[in-house]
């Protein structure tokens, strides 16, 4: 006897005529079952599995071109990430080489980014040539860096979104 049908006979609410009966009926139902099964395997299956293999192979090759496409653009990606890398590296490495920047400078210039007005000391002869249109600036770690116009030129060639700013030689006061 299983522990369920004690425990019920235990508590009353089954006689054990009962329990007997149920018993029986699960000795007979499992011989069924197993023939049930046997039956079921002998079945011939030759048009079936012809479909489905047939829809299993479209998946697979499904699945491979979708994997193939994924490793492709996860290769591209990588490459675009590879040369902005590199030419974030080219950029700084040129600012830093041509930085033009003067602790000691004590005149204030102040410069438009965007909407922002900026500020950056320098000394007179750079206040000058700022106004001349003969030195840019740009950012070299969040710091603003004096560069000259050839520099800040080759800059915005490699980098069209790199923060430069060319100072108008001769404004418009119109």
């Amino acid at each position: 006897m299983s522990s369920l049908s004690d425990q019920l006979l235990k508590a009353g609410l089954v006689t054990e005529e009962q329990v007997k009966k149920a018993t029986e009926k699960q000795k007979k139902h499992k011989p069924k079952r197993k023939e049930e099964n046997k039956s079921q395997q002998k079945k011939p299956r030759s048009t079936g599995k012809k479909e489905s293999s047939d829809l299993a192979q479209f998946y697979k090759q499904r699945a491979k071109v979708e994997r193939t496409e994924k490793q492709e653009a996860a290769r591209k990606k990588q490459e675009a990430a590879k040369l902005k890398k590199e030419t974030n590296e080219k950029i700084n490495k040129l600012l830093s080489d041509n930085l033009l920047n003067d602790e000691a400078a004590e005149i204030r210039y102040n410069f438009v980014v965007g909407t922002t007005i900026k500020y950056l000391f320098v000394n007179e002869e750079q206040q000058e040539k700022l106004a001349n249109g003969e030195l840019a600036i740009s950012f070299l770690g969040g710091k603003r860096a004096l560069i000259t116009t050839e520099i800040a030129k080759q800059i915005t060639h490699l980098n069209p979104n790199k923060i430069v700013v060319i100072p108008d030689a001769n404004p418009d006061d119109t």
